[in-house]
């Protein structure tokens, strides 16, 4: 049974990592794309002939960010990366044996992620919301469930919306989804 902590320990080590690895990589992408063509001089106005009218300002010094400013302003962009990521999990192909019996939804709220979650099932043929969850606690699951709508036998291609909730106040913070096929087999 140890072994077995442990090894979700380690797991739950390794998304993290992952996550925090990819997200300070996209955060140097994004500062080297910002200040890819700043070169550090000063334009001469004189070869801005599809310029007219601009001034420079005088009081503009050459420099950049302190490294330490840098550092503090990736740390914060990747503190507000990880509050928003959502992890989704749940099983793709959940089957009902009728349109009003429990089915196999599987949906997870992984222990990665910050904020509860709702998550909303819709039909993609036309729209309709067939399921709602309440709010589902971090680290929490919902292994069986039933349908809000009695649907007939037959398989239907749906969207599953993982809905972040604030805690607090319900509100939603963030959003992600997921194709399904849900099969009714009577």
């Amino acid at each position: 049974m140890n072994t077995t902590h442990q090894s979700k320990n380690q797991k739950n080590k390794t998304y993290k990592t992952v996550g925090i690895i990819t997200g300070v990589i996209a955060m140097i992408v994004i500062i080297l794309l910002l200040f890819h063509s700043c070169d550090g001089t000063k334009p001469d106005s004189g070869n801005l002939p599809d310029a007219p009218g601009i001034s420079y300002d005088d009081s503009a010094v050459e420099g950049g960010w302190d490294e330490v400013d840098t550092d503090k302003i990736v740390d914060a962009l990747n503190e507000k990366v990880e509050e928003g990521m959502i992890n989704i999990s749940m099983n793709t192909s959940p089957t009902f044996k009728d349109g009003t019996s429990a089915g196999n939804l599987m949906i997870v709220n992984e222990g990665v992620n910050r904020y509860p979650q709702v998550v909303e099932i819709n039909r993609n043929d036309n729209g309709e919301q067939i399921y709602k969850s309440g709010a589902i606690p971090v680290g929490s699951k919902i292994e069986q469930a039933k349908l809000d709508v009695d649907l007939p036998a037959g398989t239907y291609e749906c969207t599953a919306l993982f809905y972040n909730v604030d805690p607090a106040t319900g509100n939603y913070l963030g959003c992600a989804g997921a194709i399904i096929n849900i099969t009714i087999n009577e």
